[in-house]
């Protein structure tokens, strides 16, 4: 457990322009000095990193069609869909401060006290049974770190095939299987 206390923030609103909105106001402010861990749920969007272009990680006109959000956030990672059946997790911390293997360790005790027993895999997920329940982003500054990421809970799984389109090599390099079938 980290050695420090943990300004805990939970958000009230499902909306994703507002919360990843506070995350960014969050991370741009002096409060940042003060660790901080932000819990917030979107309404459907994809959620997409800093440098990718939506036209070809999203389809685009089912989005539209569906009235899915399409938002960036401000570090990088890759498409995400996100709706009410997923937490989101934000760790904001001065970079002398900051451990992600810490931030992990705080969200699998949480999940353990659930009974679901996490482990991390690679270096920006969170897998039960070898299937992924979590990704992250992280980004650093000169003097502060975010670490974010989501709790898959009950996400409807058909989203993930109808608003993403994942690289082919990526599809290639976890043996051939789909998106949905790693989650």
């Amino acid at each position: 457990m980290p050695n420090f206390s943990l300004r805990i923030l939970k958000s009230t609103s499902n909306s994703p322009f507002v919360n990843l909105a506070t995350e960014y106001f969050l991370f741009n402010q002096k409060a940042v000095m003060q660790p901080t861990l932000y819990l917030w749920r979107n309404s459907s969007c994809v959620v997409i990193g800093k440098n990718q272009n939506p036209w070809k990680e999203c389809h685009i006109s089912k989005m539209e069609e569906d009235n899915v959000h399409l938002v960036r956030r401000h570090s990088g990672g890759g498409a995400v869909y996100q709706d009410e059946g997923n937490s989101i997790y934000t760790f904001l911390m001065p970079k002398d401060r900051y451990n992600k293997d810490k931030n992990f360790g705080i969200i699998q005790k949480a999940l353990q006290e659930y009974g679901i027993g996490a482990e991390v895999s690679g270096r920006n997920d969170m897998t039960v049974n070898g299937r992924k329940i979590s990704g992250s982003a992280f980004k650093e500054t000169r003097d502060r770190a975010i670490h974010h990421g989501t709790i898959l809970l009950d996400l409807d799984l058909g989203a993930l095939q109808r608003y993403l389109n994942p690289h082919k090599l990526k599809l290639q390099s976890k043996g051939g299987d789909s998106v949905v079938s790693r989650v």
